[in-house]
């Protein structure tokens, strides 16, 4: 499972340029009281760490990670030599999920490897969010250019980052399992 290590590697980067950006308090962002979680997709199922759970494809395989704030799970076929996968990823940030993922945005706009095509808000686990597809450069050792959905939330002094990447060429095959992914995304409260 070394091709998920880079993308791992890389968010974890990410995180350590989001640490320092704690946001404000009294946030215009308040949470959705009539936010319905969207019915899990067959052949899904949860997965949980602590203080997150997401529904991912029960055929995908956890993968060994030596950092205790990432946890992946990868697509044991790989299009083009490389396994599509999903990441959450944990740090403290004591702002709102919306401040969480504008600062996620910021951190990956600084990322040279990586372009961002799309940040649209959206309502996660009843946080308003932003849901961030991004393109990025091919990295050693895989070599393949692939693309990136993900989504921020933050509660109790901790900011979530879920994941889902696939191989470029594989985009839109996995799109609706990425949208599933992103949006099953939920954080204690």
């Amino acid at each position: 499972m070394a091709r998920e290590s880079p993308i791992a590697l890389a968010w974890i980067a990410l995180a350590t340029g989001l640490a320092g950006l704690m946001g404000c308090r009294g946030s215009e962002h308040a949470r959705v009281s009539s936010f319905v979680a969207p019915p899990m997709p067959a052949g899904f199922l949860h997965q949980s760490g602590n203080g997150w759970r997401v529904a991912v494809p029960s055929t995908w395989k956890e993968a060994p990670q030596k950092d205790a704030t990432v946890w992946v799970v990868a697509d044991p076929q790989a299009v083009d030599d490389f396994q599509a996968s999903a990441n959450v990823l944990t740090e403290r940030f004591t702002g709102d999920s919306y401040e969480y993922a504008r600062a996620s945005e910021a951190a990956l706009r600084r990322e040279t490897r990586a372009t961002v095509e799309e940040a649209r808000e959206d309502v996660i686990d009843g946080d308003p969010t932003l849901v961030i597809e991004a393109r990025w450069a091919p990295a050693a050792p895989s070599g393949v250019a692939y693309r990136t959905t993900q989504a921020a939330l933050a509660s109790r002094g901790k900011g979530y980052v879920v994941t889902c990447a696939v191989a470029s060429s594989a985009a839109e095959r996995y799109r609706s399992t990425c949208d599933s992914i992103v949006h099953s995304f939920a954080v204690e409260r």
